[in-house]
């Protein structure tokens, strides 16, 4: 039996909304944690990526342990997307410096994953660093993640040099300037 995608209905009556920390602190670790988990299930094989990778989720395992750290506002947030009031994927944002936000975590559950979401949700995430006043977002993706490259650039994201030593060989980033 073959899982059904959600479709662009299915998206129609998917709510967004910031996370309420106080609240639901326990459901961002949860959600960074899966995140985490399928991290780890897709790193690269290749031995010599080996300490890379390590570090890449001690990085993950130390944001998990210091929520909501820089996801904190003023200069970051969460946004948290729900179907049917089960919360389905969550996506962080966080300051790099004065003039420049990062958009990291996304994370849809596995059986809401489809085309469509993505972008709402990372429009949702440019529309937050717009409110922070941040004038430039950047992103990070691997290679693989043929569907993210696509609507990142749809959605006016322009390849950019790496920023940061990702733990993946040939990840890729991205930047856009925010319109106000």
């Amino acid at each position: 039996m073959s899982r059904k995608h959600p479709t662009a209905a299915d998206y129609a009556t998917t709510t967004l909304r910031r996370v309420d920390w106080p609240t639901e602190l326990d459901t961002v670790r949860r959600l960074f944690q899966d995140y985490r988990q399928w991290v780890a299930e897709h790193r690269d094989p290749d031995p010599a990526a080996a300490p890379r990778v390590t570090a890449g989720l001690q990085e993950i395992d130390r944001q998990i342990a210091g929520l909501p750290g820089e996801y904190d506002p003023p200069r970051g947030d969460v946004i948290l997307a729900f179907k049917d009031g089960d919360v389905v994927a969550c996506g962080s944002l966080r300051g790099l410096d004065s003039q420049v936000g990062e958009i990291k975590r996304i994370y849809v559950r596995e059986d809401h994953r489809g085309p469509g979401f993505g972008p709402i949700l990372t429009q949702a995430l440019v529309d937050r660093a717009s409110e922070l006043r941040f004038e430039r977002i950047r992103v990070d993706t691997l290679p693989t993640m043929y569907a993210a490259i696509q609507f990142y650039q749809k959605l006016g994201f322009r390849p950019i040099p790496e920023y940061w030593p990702h733990p993946a060989p040939g990840a890729l980033f991205f930047e856009r300037r925010i319109d106000r």
